[in-house]
């Protein structure tokens, strides 16, 4: 429940930021995925519950901002979440290298899968375009981007579960 406190609010404002401001800053022709990362640093930072609700969430929020179709990201997204889930254990989530693989798969996933439900939808997908406009520079972005978000949503998730104290 306090994971859906948490997460209702930033994930409806990171939507709306991603679709409003963060689609006009543009670097290298791409964008930010800050639903995507918030996501998959709530999943790693070891709620992989709590991150399949946040991708399905942080989807619906995107979706009804966006002229695609109705639950196109929030499927991309629970779907990556899952993958994510997957690094559960004590050696995957001290890995160092762990929160730059998880985005990049993470950002792979999502944006193949929105293009697929695209086209499944009856909308004309142009895939060269689409890997090359929009997938690799958000690949970079996200990549730039995932640590801190990461190490930001991991002091958060401690706010939120403070450690038990044991007598």
């Amino acid at each position: 429940m306090r994971t859906l406190l948490v997460g209702v609010p930033l994930l409806a404002l990171a939507a709306a930021l991603q679709s409003t401001v963060l689609v006009s800053l543009r670097l290298l022709g791409g964008t930010l995925d800050l639903v995507l990362l918030l996501t998959l640093g709530w999943t790693l930072a070891g709620d992989w519950e709590g991150g399949l609700a946040w991708g399905f969430i942080g989807g619906v929020c995107l979706d009804l901002l966006s002229g695609g179709p109705l639950g196109g990201s929030a499927l991309a997204l629970v779907f990556v979440a899952f993958l994510a889930s997957l690094s559960e254990g004590r050696f995957w989530r001290s890995h160092v290298l762990l929160p730059l693989a998880t985005s990049l798969l993470g950002t792979l996933g999502f944006h193949f899968i929105y293009l697929i439900v695209l086209s499944f939808s009856g909308r004309p997908v142009d895939w060269l375009a689409g890997v090359t406009r929009i997938i690799l520079p958000a690949l970079f972005l996200n990549a730039l981007l995932i640590v801190p978000i990461y190490h930001g949503l991991r002091g958060l998730r401690g706010v939120v579960y403070p450690a038990q104290v044991k007598a």
